[in-house]
């Protein structure tokens, strides 16, 4: 049991590099799950790129620093912040296909061969490309790059609307550090997701048992950094950060929507989010284990991993003859604040759709018999019976399905991974 997050080390080489892409890929599924819910409650799509963009440069600072300090990432020229990108759930490998230049220290580029992001908005017309393509990543990419230098810029060399409609990259852009720039500072919640318990939650790394592989991200930029070229203790902790990334871009989200439709809508709309992207995920998770067959050991296997559920927390899981039972407790109990955003704070007011979401995604025939506080932790036991109907999928997750996001399926051959 990984004293503060899931124990990803346990894992043999061949499920683990599937795995950790499957953690970086879900930055994606969040505003697969999100943007509906945005749009139906509050009437239409008129809020959601300002949401998407608040969620984003809320947290993104933050979670840029605290994989900066895994890696041992140095410095604050181009090449830092190149790094981060490449450690970024908001650039999963091979789904948004990046490729680097670094020029010097103060200007480089970057490219997308393939934006999975593109391909989802397209069918839905020009208005809805310009505005992610532009009003959407103007200010969010500079804020990823202010983590690292707050005179950083990242500007289109060109970027879509497509034309014509089948040009390759699908976007160019340009990173440059000009000592004369004005600082970027800090977006609207970004200090306040800073300060949350989720922020400050350790992520220790095991030690290396052989040094095969990168144990950190010292040293010179790697433009075609994948992540089979971490050694594995390196890989597994690199995968609890993903999970902690996208906790803090939905506690970050929780924030933007609460600004537009005050706390109690914001949290309903978030818990939406949570049931989705569990959902989703579990089926995905299953799929990358090998452990979609539906028992309790598959549904064991799901809930020691499944990044919808708690980062920060032991966990200990365990399969029974007639379901299986999850224990999760916390590194501190700050993290169990009822008032946090985000899904932490959905668990620690008793919100369990999204703990049951996690485990139907992956077993179908699974319920949650019920949830306990005991001792400052977290009990969650779950049924498995073969005879009940399984569950059908969640409206939360079925509006996902119109995303490629969900569907995507990684290359898992030596190439690619780079194992």
């Amino acid at each position: 049991m990984s004293p503060h997050g899931p124990a990803f080390e346990a894992l043999p080489r061949e499920r683990l590099l599937p795995v950790a892409l499957e953690s970086m890929h879900m930055g994606h599924l969040l505003d697969r799950a999100l943007m509906p819910q945005v749009a139906i409650a509050t009437g239409g799509i008129a809020q959601v790129d300002a949401i998407a963009i608040d969620e984003w440069m809320g947290a993104s600072p933050i979670y840029t620093r605290r994989m900066r300090r895994l890696m041992g990432i140095e410095g604050d020229g181009v090449g830092a912040i190149m790094k981060a990108l490449q450690l970024d759930v908001g650039f999963p490998h091979q789904y948004m296909d990046v490729g680097y230049k670094l020029e010097s220290e103060r200007r480089g580029e970057f490219w997308l061969l393939h934006c999975g992001a593109l391909m989802d908005t397209e069918p839905h017309g020009e208005a809805r490309v310009i505005g992610m393509c532009h009003t959407i990543e103007d200010p969010t990419f500079d804020a990823t790059a202010y983590a690292t230098n707050p005179r950083a810029r990242v500007r289109p060399i060109h970027r879509p609307p497509r034309r014509p409609a089948d040009r390759h990259p699908h976007c160019h852009w340009t990173i440059e550090i000009d000592p004369a720039n004005d600082p970027v500072g800090p977006a609207k919640h970004t200090n306040t997701v800073g300060a949350l318990p989720l922020a400050s939650v350790p992520n220790e790394r095991a030690g290396e048992a052989s040094p095969t592989g990168l144990h950190d991200y010292r040293g010179a930029f790697v433009p075609g950094l994948k992540l089979g070229q971490l050694s594995s203790p390196t890989l597994a902790a690199v995968a609890r950060e993903f999970q902690i990334q996208c906790h803090l871009l939905s506690s970050s989200a929780e924030l933007a929507v609460r600004d537009r439709l005050g706390r109690e809508k914001a949290r309903e709309v978030i818990a939406k989010q949570w049931i989705g992207v569990a959902w989703v995920g579990a089926q995905r998770l299953a799929k990358a284990l090998g452990a979609d067959a539906g028992d309790a050991d598959s549904l064991a296997a799901v809930l020691r991993l499944h990044g919808a559920l708690a980062p920060g927390f032991s966990r200990r899981v365990e399969a029974r003859a007639d379901g299986v039972r999850l224990v999760m407790e916390p590194a501190d109990a700050k993290l169990l604040d009822p008032e946090s955003p985000g899904w932490l704070g959905l668990l620690a007011r008793g919100e369990t759709r999204g703990l049951e979401a996690a485990a139907q995604g992956a077993a179908p025939h699974a319920s949650l018999r019920g949830v306990e506080s005991r001792d400052g932790r977290i009990v969650a036991d779950f049924a498995l019976d073969a005879s009940r109907a399984p569950a059908t999928t969640p409206q939360e997750a079925a509006l996902m399905r119109f995303s490629t996001a969900t569907a995507w399926r990684f290359d898992t051959g030596v190439e690619r991974l780079g194992n």
